[in-house]
This record gives C-alpha cells, sequence and structure tokens, in this order.
C-alpha cells in the first residue's frame, strides 16, 4: 500500500464542519444507527475522524491505486470555496464569479457522500442492464454484417476517460460480443466525473441567497448536508428534487445561524424565509430527515427521535461497519474478477 495516498477521505470538508465546532477540533454526533441502547443520543467526535470513509474515492489503474479524485476535489471545489463561505459567514456580499465557486462546491458536495453512492448505485443497477443489453445487441449486430462482407461500422470515441468497470469478450468464430460491468466504486467515480465536469453547468446560475435563522432555532448539518426539495406545503414535501428541476428548493446549512437557498428558476431575496420562526423550525426538521447516518451540531439537540428516530441493531450496524472495513478490497477484487 503506497504511503503517500491520500486513503482517509473525508466526504464532508473539515473546513466545512468546524462552523459547529465550539474548540474548532470536535463536533456533537446524533448516530442514526447504533448497536444497542445504552449508546448515547449525542456523542462529541473529533472532527478529523467524522464524515470519512477509508479509500472511498481510491480507484485503480493496473496494479496502481491512484487518489486523484481526493485532489481533484480538494484543488477544484473546496480551495475556491473556502473564502466564498469565509465571506457568507461573516455577511459579506458575493460576485456572480463567486456564486459560480459557490455552486460548484454545493453540487459537489450533493454527489460525493455515501448516501448519494447509494442514489446513484440504485439509479445504475435499473439503466445498466438494458444499456448494456441494448450496446451489446448493436455490436453482434455489426458484427454479424462485416461477417456477411459489410464495411464496418465506425463507433463514435468517448471524448472522456472512463473509469467505469467494463470487460468486453469478442467470439470471432460465432461473431458475438459479451459485455460484463461492475456496479460499485468504479461505476460511481465515473457518475462524478461526468456529474462534476458536463452536468455542474446546471448549477451556475441559481441565485443563492443567505438565510438567518430564527432565536429560538439552531440549524444542524448531516453527513448529506445539501438538500433538493420539492416543497408544496409543510405537510406535503419531499426531498427528492433535482437541480435542473423548476421551483426545486435546494438548501444547505452554513453554521447554527445560517442556511444557503435557492430556488430553480427564481430570485431572491426570499424576505419571508429570513428570521422566520415558521420556516426555520421546517428547515431543521428537513436537515435532520435528509440525514443518512449522522446529524452534526455544535451542541446536542432536543426532539431527535421525533424527527428521524435512531435505529437500535447490533447486526445492521456490525455488517456496516465490515462493508466499510472491507470495502476497498471488495471493489478491487471485483473489478479484478471481471
Amino acid at each position: 500500500m503506497d504511503q503517500n495516498l491520500t486513503h482517509r477521505n473525508h466526504y464532508i470538508p473539515r473546513f466545512y464542519l468546524k462552523n459547529w465546532s465550539l474548540d474548532g477540533k470536535t463536533i456533537q454526533t446524533y448516530s442514526i444507527l447504533v448497536s444497542n441502547s445504552k449508546v448515547p443520543y449525542w456523542t462529541q467526535q473529533s472532527i478529523k475522524n467524522s464524515a470519512v470513509w477509508s479509500d472511498f474515492y481510491t480507484r485503480i489503474e493496473g496494479d496502481k491505486e491512484i487518489d486523484d479524485f481526493e485532489h481533484w476535489f480538494d484543488r477544484e471545489f473546496e480551495t475556491p470555496a473556502k473564502p466564498v463561505f469565509d465571506k457568507l459567514l461573516n455577511g459579506q456580499k458575493i460576485s456572480y464569479e463567486e456564486s459560480v465557486v459557490l455552486s460548484h462546491f454545493v453540487f459537489a458536495q450533493y454527489v460525493r457522500t455515501p448516501a448519494a453512492y447509494l442514489r446513484l448505485t440504485e439509479q445504475n443497477i435499473k439503466l445498466f442492464p438494458k444499456i448494456l443489453e441494448e450496446t451489446t445487441a448493436k455490436i453482434n449486430r455489426e458484427a454479424e454484417k462485416i461477417r456477411k462482407g459489410y464495411p464496418a461500422f465506425q463507433f463514435q470515441k468517448t471524448v472522456r476517460e472512463s473509469f467505469f468497470p467494463m470487460k468486453v469478450t469478442v467470439d470471432k468464430e460465432q461473431s458475438l460480443v459479451e459485455i460484463k460491468a461492475v456496479v460499485g466504486r468504479g461505476s460511481y467515480l465515473d457518475n462524478l466525473k461526468h456529474l462534476l465536469s458536463s452536468t455542474l453547468k446546471v448549477a451556475e446560475h441559481h441565485d443563492w441567497r443567505v438565510l438567518h435563522a430564527s432565536e429560538d432555532i439552531s440549524f444542524p448539518t448531516s453527513d448529506d448536508p445539501v438538500i433538493c426539495l420539492n416543497y408544496r406545503n409543510a405537510d406535503d414535501y419531499d426531498l427528492k428534487g433535482g437541480w435542473g428541476r423548476k421551483n426545486c428548493n435546494i438548501l444547505m446549512p452554513l453554521s447554527p445561524r445560517l442556511i444557503l437557498f435557492t430556488q430553480v428558476g427564481a430570485k431572491g431575496p426570499y424576505k419571508d424565509l429570513d428570521h422566520s420562526p415558521y420556516y426555520s423550525k421546517l428547515f431543521r426538521r428537513m436537515i435532520i430527515q435528509h440525514a443518512h447516518r449522522y446529524v452534526y451540531s455544535d451542541r446536542p439537540q432536543k426532539g431527535m427521535l421525533e424527527l428521524n428516530a435512531r435505529v437500535v441493531n447490533a447486526q445492521l450496524y456490525e455488517r456496516e461497519k465490515q462493508e466499510m472495513a472491507g470495502w476497498h478490497i471488495e471493489q478491487i477484487q471485483a473489478e479484478r474478477n471481471l
């Protein structure tokens, strides 16, 4: 194992989590999945060890392990966004260019978490069998034409590097082509590269506004902090909106007092939402409901069981723990067994 690689991948940047830290080093954490009922509802954890998954973004190229995604996130999204966040936290206005930087960061954050991995993998599992079947059938039809003496069809070359683990087997005697693929980390990294290179532009024109919590509300954050909201009323909404879907609301907590907000296709200033006790309470509820496995806060918050009750399940807890521990080796083996 290369000691120079960044194996500990933070899927929530540490500079962001520090906005909920009272000492700059630790953060209050509410775990949604626990091994037994004696586990405290809130624990004080090191930011260094929060929102981290070993080799979550590490990929394999030949026999080499590569951590280019971790560095890419830092270079292209985190480092440019840090001074923009500082401005927002200090109540300063940002330029259009800085707003684009902010959009890029928020969009990247939306797709780089374990919860996003599960969403995209579920989508891939549904879509890829049909795509592979159609692609294989097309290649086989062309191979049959070539066998009969027709000129070869010129397939278009992809304009981007693909990280999708795939193996193509050609049976020349039968004029058949077989395609096998692994839906896992490699397909997820391929999704990320595409989303954060091509699809990213869909996020650039949002009119971001910073909203303040009412005096009695403190916003937490979570391990899945970017919320795409389809809102109809306080009792009728879902958290499955899309970045390009008109009237979808996108939210991301900035600190215990501030939350980032935009509505797709609309302009601010959303004055009725700012300092609003009603909407502050609603936003807090959504933040907690949207959490995947962890809620983070500067102080322990009340009412958690009502909003996102923790699951006490020793078997599930141990299984997820083992899956994370064996993640890297299992992904490598699956790709090499193609």
